[in-house]
């Protein structure tokens, strides 16, 4: 059938209708946050974002830490308003973190508005609300979404619960997609995979993997890739790990991932040489990044500090915990859960940490710059029992709005040396700091000031 000149030409000119905003189906009742609703509003329309919530099981440190965690996820392009309404009582006082994103938000009774114009990590900062944070994980518009058809994607549906057991096998070449509202049950696991990706803005959560801890827990954790090959993860949220949340052995690339943990041992990223994590955000409770390999990266994270780890590990004493030619920069920690603790003595809790470290380590060229703690510290560097050798550390421009417990300790064990420790810019409390008081062991010079 042919249609007139004049007609075509009308059609060409009407604009297609362009979401500029997805927000995503829930899973069901049973995961709705009690505490919060969130509405997402661009131009002329308004969506509802299903808003999470995720309790505590810890039964040990659960007074150390949170009750709960809420949560939504949506993407967008362009410039959005939120609405964050708080269901059981008064928004006044509320904040939105980071503070270095300078939002205001304009309050009303139990309702606050404010507007972004790029994707971010936030908290919503409630007075009396501290066992019941939100986050709101805006995101940008998903690029690459697979073919639900190619026979190489494993799709799994938004607005659905997945069950897919321990250890879920992912084959080299393959792709598990986690639709936005997908809630999957399980955990996964590739062995010697290369050119393997998840992604998605679905969850994935371990909440029925029963918990080994210890030596024994280190083959169960939510997403686990052995072998040398490229491996991805990207957009998706991960909750309730059994141990460590993302662990590779290969070339591991994660973008714009969002990572809960409560236990002991649910540390957040670990990957192979030459691997990138960036633009996420990480609430876990041990180390969240783990520093064990050469030429890997990290940036631009936004860290929730609870209780049990370092922000950025160096070594446990393990085998292969050399990290060389390091690099995390531009990081935001928003809340430090572990000040707690007696700054004398030494913990794994320092910016910067090193516990244990074999005599066959060999660590060098590791730079932490452009870090902004929004709350109190610890200890910026703390090095115990080094047997081996660390030399060409260097933490610049770090921002400290509270206080700082003690700054750190260097402690030798053996034959260990280190040397070449430098801190350039170091401001807490506005004020530059211009020397610091270290704990040293035998033989340790002190780290340059500038």
């Amino acid at each position: 059938m042919k249609f007139p000149l004049t007609l075509v030409l009308l059609f060409s000119l009407v604009p297609l209708a362009q979401a500029d905003v997805w927000t995503y189906p829930s899973p069901g009742d049973q995961f709705r946050s009690k505490e919060y609703s969130v509405k997402v509003l661009q131009d002329d329309e308004v969506q509802q974002s299903f808003t999470y919530q995720d309790k505590n099981p810890d039964k040990k440190l659960i007074n150390r830490m949170t009750d709960y965690n809420h949560w939504t996820t949506f993407s967008f392009d362009g410039s959005v308003k939120i609405e964050v309404t708080r269901m059981n009582g008064s928004a006044a006082g509320a904040e939105v973190r980071p503070l270095a994103a300078k939002i205001k938000p304009v309050i009303s009774s139990s309702t606050i508005g404010f507007t972004i114009t790029k994707p971010g990590k936030f908290w919503i900062k409630f007075p009396g609300m501290e066992e019941h944070p939100l986050f709101i994980f805006a995101d940008p518009p998903e690029t690459d979404v697979p073919d639900r058809n190619d026979k190489n994607v494993k799709w799994f549906e938004g607005g659905k619960v997945h069950e897919i057991g321990e250890k879920f096998r992912v084959k080299s070449g393959q792709t598990i997609y986690l639709e936005g509202g997908a809630y999957v049950k399980g955990t996964i696991t590739g062995r010697n995979v290369d050119n393997v990706t998840i992604r998605g803005r679905g969850i994935l959560s371990g909440i029925d993997i029963p918990r080994k801890p210890g030596v024994a827990g280190i083959p169960w954790n939510l997403i686990q890739f052995d072998g040398s090959g490229s491996q991805t993860v990207e957009g998706i949220t991960c909750i309730q790990p059994p141990h460590f949340v993302l662990l590779s052995r290969g070339k591991f690339s994660v973008r714009n991932t969002k990572l809960f943990g409560w236990y002991h041992q649910t540390d957040g990223w670990g990957g192979g040489d030459d691997s990138l994590i960036e633009d996420s955000f990480l609430k876990v409770n041990d180390d969240v990044v783990k520093f064990y390999g050469q030429n890997q990266t990290a940036r631009r994270l936004t860290i929730w500090q609870q209780v049990n780890g370092a922000p950025f590990q160096l070594g446990w004493g393990g085998n292969g915990q050399t990290a060389t030619n390091c690099l995390a920069e531009d990081i935001t920690i928003i809340r430090t859960e572990n000040t707690h603790r007696n700054p004398a003595k030494t913990s794994n809790t320092s910016l910067l940490n090193l516990q244990k470290q074999d005599p066959e380590s060999r660590i060098s060229g590791v730079t932490i710059r452009r870090v902004r703690i929004e709350d109190d510290a610890l200890h910026l560097l703390g090095i115990k029992d080094a047997s081996g050798s660390i030399a060409g550390i260097q933490l610049s421009d770090i921002e400290i709005h509270g206080k700082v417990g003690s700054p750190g300790y260097l402690l030798t064990a053996g034959s260990g040396k280190v040397e070449q420790i430098s801190f350039e810019n170091i401001r807490i409390g506005g004020d530059k700091v211009g020397s610091l008081n270290w704990r040293l062991g035998p033989g340790v010079p002190s780290p340059d000031i500038r």
